[in-house]
């Protein structure tokens, strides 16, 4: 079966072909970590996201952001108000391609731009939000630690004891990784042991029921951020589900 080869504006010079490892890499357009599959060149040692592969064809609205128009930039835009760039979603600087509104003042990494505002788990609702009053439950601050002035975006579940970061998410995640040096068995017992002392904190959290649920949300979150890495992080929810 032929592997699925296509060009991108980007590196106009060579094909990029659809490949999957097991490790992160840097990604050439958004200059993030990526996780999983990648459209790649390797003559050049070049990558991309999934996102930001079709970021240039992707439509110029946001959900989040009824009326709001978004122009695709290779660079950031230059700031006259602040000395960074950041992403309205996840609060981490951008250094590549962006998602630009000139006239809101707003910018999204193309990963972030796919999450949704609204995510139903069973019978739990996690719903998007630009600004919250509570504690997210990974890092016990109203504010990502590496965010600026902004709080970024945060998902809250209906019944409001869950409240999560976008960017605490996918430091936990990445942390994990860097931390056991890829030991997927390490990171699965770490991450279990989160969930269950978060459970423990929340009264009325439902045991493994909401173990399970939150296990899926964060999977879920990881997955469109990192550029589905649904293969190599599946192991670090598997004591949940088991």
């Amino acid at each position: 079966m032929a592997m699925e080869t296509l060009r991108n504006p980007s590196h106009q010079m060579h094909e990029l072909e659809l490949k999957e490892y097991k490790k992160p890499y840097h990604c050439d357009g958004c200059k993030e970590t990526g996780f999983g599959p990648r459209y790649r060149c390797d003559k050049c040692d070049f990558d991309l996201h999934k996102a930001c592969m079709f970021a240039h064809n992707a439509p110029n609205s946001h959900e989040f952001f009824p009326g709001s128009t978004f122009e695709f930039l290779r660079n950031p835009p230059k700031c006259c108000h602040e000395a960074i760039v950041r992403c309205d979603a996840c609060r981490k600087t951008i250094n590549g391609f962006v998602f630009h509104c000139e006239e809101d003042d707003l910018d999204l990494h193309p990963c972030c731009r796919n999450l949704k505002n609204r995510y139903q788990i069973e019978d739990v609702e996690f719903n998007l939000h630009k600004e919250v009053k509570g504690k997210c439950m990974w890092c016990k601050s109203r504010r990502p630690k590496h965010g600026g002035r902004g709080n970024g975006w945060s998902y809250i579940s209906d019944c409001g004891n869950y409240h999560v970061h976008v960017a605490c998410v996918t430091e936990m995640a990445l942390n994990e990784w860097h931390r056991t040096g890829g030991n997927t068995a390490e990171k699965s017992l770490a991450l279990n042991m989160n969930l269950k002392e978060i459970s423990r904190r929340k009264k009325g959290g439902g045991g493994n029921k909401m173990l399970r649920i939150l296990e899926i949300f964060i999977q879920t979150i990881v997955s469109i951020i990192l550029g589905d890495p649904t293969m190599i992080l599946a192991s670090l929810f598997v004591q949940l589900i088991t």
